[in-house]
């Protein structure tokens, strides 16, 4: 079944993730307000992206606060591989615990995990459609399950 979500943003820079399986996956499409060639995805360095993956946390920029509707398919299960130190990170389609994402190699470091709202703010929280850091002391995969 179709869910439709609501993803609020902020002026200037945002950190945003896909929180649904959708055709059309182009940022310009997601977050029509954006400005222009301002997606950038981070692996140990940033890169300019045209298109959201599930899983990877993006910068976006914004001329002024808002919200974007997305309508998509519910991603209820996601395996994301993590980096070596820090990596930017989205979540699924609800909002997930950082304590209930398996970790089968224990790499995820504690406390690591910092959303963004003009400045960073450690969280517990993954929220549908937000970016977030996350840092691991090692190379490595993690699940994120629904409950």
């Amino acid at each position: 079944d179709a869910l439709e979500l609501t993803v609020i943003y902020s002026s200037d820079w945002n950190l945003v993730g896909l929180p649904l399986q959708v055709d059309g996956a182009s940022y310009t499409i997601l977050f029509p307000e954006s400005i222009e060639g301002t997606l950038y995805s981070f692996d140990d360095g940033y890169s300019l992206e045209t298109s959201l993956t599930q899983g990877e946390g993006y910068w976006l920029r914004f001329e002024s606060a808002g919200s974007t509707t997305i309508t998509g398919t519910p991603v209820t299960e996601l395996t994301i591989s993590l980096n070596e130190g820090w990596n930017l990170i989205s979540g699924l389609s609800e909002d997930i615990s950082i304590y209930s994402v398996l970790d089968p190699d224990s790499i995820i470091v504690p406390g690591t995990l910092y959303g963004f709202n003009g400045g960073y703010v450690e969280t517990d929280m993954l929220v549908p459609g937000r970016g977030y850091w996350i840092r691991a002391n090692n190379l490595g995969n993690i699940i994120l399950i629904s409950e």
